[in-house]
C-alpha cells in the first residue's frame, strides 16, 4: 500500500546573497517541494529547496543520512549545482525509522537558535562533513531544517561571528526561510534552510497512532504544545551591510561553495 502527497510552492524573499550592485537579491529561496510516500509501510519524506546563489554555486555532493545509533541508512542529503545560480538542496528521510531517536533542544552549528524550530524538542541528526538535519514532529506540526557548513564562509565568521540572518516568509501553505549563520570557528559558518510544512505533511493522518505516540513520549510533552517561532532573525544594519559586502565579493569570484 502506498500513499503519496506532493506539493510545490514558490517562495520569494529578501535575504542576504548579494548578486548585483552589491545589494541583496529578492529570490534566494525560489522554490520548495515536499513529498511523502509509504515504502514497505515506512513513511518517507522528501524535501527540496531551490536556492538562487547568484554567481556562486554549490560543489555537488551526496551524503547518506544514517541512524544516530549504528550505521543504518535512513536517508540522503544532496547539494546540486545548477545553471544561472540556481542550486538545489535535497533531503529524503525515513520518518518511521526515527521514532526511537531521542529529541533535544537543538541549535545551529554556531550554537544559535534554529529559525522557526526555536526551543521545541527536535530530532537532530549529524550528517557527514558537519551538516545537520532537524525534524520537529508532532501529530499537528511538521518542520524540517538543514544546516550546511560552507568552508568559504569561515572568513566571514572571523569578522562577524555569532550571527543569524534568516528572514521568514509565508507563501500559500509553506512558511520558510533560507539564510546564513556565522561563528568564530571553522565549521560554524554556512547556509541553513528551514520550513514549516505542517499544512502539507500531517503525521496524525500519515503515521499509525503507535508511531505518533512514540513521538509524544520522546518529546515528553503533549504534541499540541509544539509552537514554532515565526520571527525573522537578523543582526544590526551595519552587520547586514558588512555581511552583504563579503557575500558579494564571493559572488564576484564565482565562488564554489563546498561543505567542510
Amino acid at each position: 500500500m502506498k500513499k503519496f502527497l506532493s506539493f510545490s510552492v514558490t517562495i520569494v524573499m529578501l535575504s542576504l546573497f548579494a548578486i548585483s550592485c552589491g545589494k541583496a537579491p529578492s529570490n534566494v529561496l525560489s522554490g520548495v517541494k515536499v513529498q511523502t510516500n509509504m515504502v514497505e509501510e515506512d513513511l518517507w519524506m522528501s524535501f527540496s529547496a531551490d536556492l538562487n546563489l547568484g554567481a556562486m554555486s554549490f560543489a555537488s555532493i551526496s551524503l547518506p543520512i544514517v541512524h544516530p545509533r549504528g550505521q543504518t541508512p535512513v536517508g540522503q542529503l544532496e547539494l546540486i549545482s545548477g545553471l544561472s545560480g540556481q542550486n538545489q538542496l535535497k533531503v529524503s528521510v525515513n520518518i518511521s525509522e526515527l521514532t526511537d531517536v531521542q529529541t533535544t533542544q537543538a541549535v545551529l552549528p554556531n550554537g544559535n537558535m534554529i529559525p522557526l524550530i526555536a526551543n521545541n524538542q527536535t530530532i537532530a541528526i549529524e550528517i557527514g562533513k558537519g551538516a545537520r538535519l532537524y525534524l520537529t514532529l508532532s501529530e499537528t506540526v511538521t518542520a524540517i531544517g538543514v544546516a550546511v557548513p560552507i568552508s568559504a564562509f569561515d572568513s566571514i565568521g572571523q569578522s562577524l561571528p555569532g550571527l543569524n540572518f534568516f528572514p521568514i516568509v509565508a507563501t500559500n501553505d509553506v512558511i520558510g526561510t533560507a539564510g546564513v549563520f556565522t561563528g568564530a570557528r571553522a565549521g560554524q559558518n554556512g547556509i541553513a534552510v528551514v520550513a514549516d510544512v505542517s499544512k502539507i505533511v500531517n503525521l496524525g493522518k500519515l503515521l499509525p497512532s503507535s508511531e505518533v505516540s512514540t513521538f509524544v513520549l520522546q518529546a515528553e510533552e503533549v504534541q499540541d504544545d509544539v509552537q514554532l517561532d515565526y520571527r525573522s532573525h537578523s543582526g544590526s544594519k551595519s552587520q547586514k551591510s558588512q555581511l552583504d559586502s563579503m557575500i558579494y565579493k564571493l559572488h564576484q569570484k564565482r565562488a564554489i561553495l563546498r561543505m567542510r
